[in-house]
């Protein structure tokens, strides 16, 4: 019995271990990939206003640092206006997984490392036309870019709940599928948000 219980525990103590090294498993750096529409643009990420990667021209890959810190990327090309996406930071399941396996020093070392953040593999930044022909086309433009970001948004909760269970965790918590959902629905209303301002921004040229 004591042989027994003494497995037992060193089982859970390597579990325990293993999580709380979340850090080495899951790494402290993010490669996103960066496009643009139109392509060639200059991109620039930014973290708390301070530039931390530059991808000239799209598409292009970065390597950054995890963080909880959201990103900001912003994209110019001649012709366009600026281009402006804001890339919220996720909160890794395998840190939750810390905090009930690992305890204080498990989620400690994911908070001191940047870990316990995660970033999208890929941002897409569409830049719009600095000149339209008419007010309608102008119109057009921007409604079909507010159907786009529904349709994909759509798209990513429809595949998120595919592949998750249904239900809460035991305690009531909300499941790292709940938070993929919210994540997704929060970058739509940050895309959104930017085109309304991108959409004052917008020029026509005169009526001849």
């Amino acid at each position: 019995m004591f042989r027994a219980n003494a497995l037992r525990g060193l089982a859970l103590l390597g579990l325990m271990l293993t999580t709380a090294c979340a850090t080495v498993t899951q790494g402290t750096t993010a490669t996103i990939a960066v496009t643009s529409e139109p392509p060639g643009a200059t991109c620039t990420i930014s973290r708390e206003g301070t530039p931390i990667a530059v991808v000239n021209p799209t598409p292009g890959t970065v390597t950054i640092s995890r963080s909880t810190r959201d990103l900001s990327t912003r994209c110019e090309r001649p012709g366009h206006l600026p281009g402006i996406v804001a890339t919220p930071a996720g909160f890794q399941a395998m840190t939750v997984g810390n905090l009930l396996l690992g305890g204080v020093i498990g989620v400690a070392v994911d908070a001191a490392s940047g870990a316990m953040g995660t970033y999208p593999g890929s941002i897409m930044v569409t830049l719009p036309p600095a000149q339209f022909a008419t007010p309608e086309s102008r119109a057009d433009w921007y409604a079909n870019r507010r159907r786009e970001i529904d349709r994909n948004a759509q798209d990513r909760i429809a595949a998120a709940r595919a592949a998750c269970p249904a239900g809460r965790s035991p305690r009531g918590a909300p499941t790292a599928c709940d938070q993929s959902v919210e994540f997704i629905e929060q970058v739509r209303a940050d895309q959104l948000r930017q085109l309304a301002e991108q959409e004052r921004q917008g020029a026509v040229p005169p009526r001849t």
